[in-house]
């Protein structure tokens, strides 16, 4: 009868155990403490800006100066110098790249001058690999990707990916596709 007993209870706690690998895991969802923003532009992609989610900021990203843009999407269509920065746009039909620099071209960590604003609403350019036509479902499957879910939310005919302390970028929809993508810094 034990030996009865004690098999049966064996034989249950194997049955639980391949049962319990046999579940799909389900895995945590957050985004890595420091989020590369990519810009797509000419066909060349530029990481301009990490979002660090752990001290609540973006950067810009420490290697990318002027002069290394440059090289990749050629010479800005319109540059404007200023006391303390340079601004630096390059523009396609409708869509707008926008970033300041300090004097001399460069971007840092610690002092970042001028704003900037990414807006695109045609398809020479992507944001975070999401472009204008993208459907909602692979934006929003690539955004949560890259950001986490709980930083991707959608608001009416928009999803927005909240990037503290910074306003957060806006993927504005319209009949189910991205119809235009906005994220700027003053």
């Amino acid at each position: 009868m034990k030996k009865m007993k004690k098999r049966l209870l064996a034989f249950g706690l194997c049955l639980a155990v391949l049962f319990g690998s046999l579940t799909p895991v389900q895995v945590a969802d957050a985004a890595a403490k420091t989020v590369k923003v990519t810009v797509r532009y000419k066909g060349k992609n530029v990481t301009l800006y990490a979002v660090q989610y752990s001290k609540s900021r973006v950067i810009p990203h420490s290697n990318k100066t002027y002069a290394s843009v440059k090289k990749k999407w050629g010479k800005a269509n319109k540059v404007e110098k200023y006391d303390s920065y340079n601004s630096y746009t390059w523009k396609s039909g409708k869509t707008r790249i926008n970033f300041g620099t300090d004097k001399k071209g460069n971007r840092s960590y610690k002092e970042y001058t001028g704003g900037f604003v990414i807006d695109i609403r045609n398809k020479k350019a992507s944001l975070c690999g999401v472009k204008v036509g993208m459907s909602k479902k692979q934006a929003l499957q690539k955004l949560r990707k890259q950001f986490g879910k709980k930083h991707v939310t959608i608001q009416g005919n928009a999803i927005w990916v909240d990037t503290p302390p910074l306003m957060p970028m806006i993927f504005e929809l319209k009949s189910g596709k991205v119809k235009s993508i906005n994220w700027f810094s003053s």
